[in-house]
């Protein structure tokens, strides 16, 4: 299968508000008001914080449990990551909601993403309207990692691009240390990793691809072509 790797590492690395006070007299005093303003403006800060008001969390990054022996980092040439367990990663998504990439007998597909990255940005659109149109093979499930979160880099928040682009698969947050990415061996964006029935890995690539390749990679884990 001819490889097109294109891939991309991470890039080098407010307003003042202002009151006014009303020159009206106040039976309270000044105190009182001061204080309830204090706690009015605690809450709003809370509730952002929390997500109020949009019904989700905050792109900021997650809490991630990696469980098994790490992936080494995919070399030039062969990859001697080819036939080990891959780690299994608890975490949550942009909603809260719990997500589990683990030796679950589904052969699985993995994309690593990273919001920034301008080949990232290609393959999203690419591989949801593929998905639009035809779907996984049957009995393999594919699950996405934002990594690499980063506020001070473009195309931030990762959640509200994604939702741009209607991505449908799930997505595990990964957390500050990006220790889902590291547990995977990852070299560059996208990072693809594809895993076997019984939880080892096929192949990793690090890069773009295209659906052909993608498709090529999926047929090798797919244990039953066409079957539920």
């Amino acid at each position: 299968m001819t490889r097109r790797k294109v891939t991309h590492t991470r890039p080098g690395a407010g307003g003042r508000k202002s009151d006014r006070r009303g020159r009206g007299r106040s039976r309270t005093g000044p105190g009182l008001f001061g204080l309830l303003g204090a706690l009015v403006v605690a809450a709003i800060i809370a509730f952002v914080a929390a997500g109020g008001g949009d019904g989700r969390e905050s792109s900021a990054p997650g809490r991630v449990t990696v469980t098994g022996q790490s992936l080494p980092a995919l070399p030039e040439g062969s990859d001697p990551a080819v036939g080990l367990p891959a780690p299994t990663l608890e975490g949550r998504d942009f909603e809260g909601r719990p997500v589990r990439i683990e030796d679950d007998g589904r052969p699985k597909a993995i994309i690593f993403l990273a919001h920034w990255c301008p080949h990232c940005q290609r393959e999203v659109p690419l591989v949801q309207d593929w998905l639009d149109r035809e779907g996984m093979p049957a009995g393999v499930d594919l699950y996405s990692v934002a990594t690499a979160i980063d506020p001070a880099q473009p195309n931030y928040p990762p959640d509200e691009w994604l939702r741009r682009e209607g991505w449908t698969p799930p997505v595990l947050v990964d957390d500050a240390k990006e220790s889902a990415a590291s547990a995977y061996g990852l070299t560059g964006f996208p990072f693809w990793v594809f895993v076997d029935a019984d939880g080892n890995v096929t192949s990793r690539f690090a890069g773009e691809l295209t659906i052909d390749q993608l498709q090529g990679y999926l047929a090798t884990i797919s244990t039953q072509p066409g079957a539920p």
